[in-house]
């Protein structure tokens, strides 16, 4: 279990682009938690949780990147795959939050 790691960040990245891909295609506001709708103000609601649903495809892509680190023969070491996954987070979280107010 050398690579525990990286094969849990890859399940989840891949859970994860699934549920933002499921998002997009379907456009289902009913896929955003219910306690979670009355903090965004949506005028086209289908074009909303597209766009969420990119958001949560490209932000999946922070721990499939982690996981890719964490193959690397860097040592014992975690600062890398804590690096990797935070900096990348934080990249795709402000990509979308520019991506989302185009949108509305």
């Amino acid at each position: 279990m050398e690579h525990a790691y990286s094969i849990l960040m890859f399940i989840f990245a891949g859970a994860l682009f699934l549920y933002g891909l499921l998002m997009f295609a379907t456009k289902d506001i009913n896929l955003i938690p219910y306690r979670r709708r009355y903090a965004a103000k949506m005028s086209d609601k289908k074009l909303y949780v597209r766009q969420l649903g990119k958001i949560v495809m490209l932000t999946a892509l922070s721990p499939a990147i982690s996981a890719a680190v964490g193959l690397l023969p860097l040592g014992e070491t975690v600062w890398p795959e804590a690096v990797a996954l935070l900096g990348s987070m934080v990249l795709f979280l402000w990509i979308g939050t520019k991506m989302i107010r185009i949108a509305q």
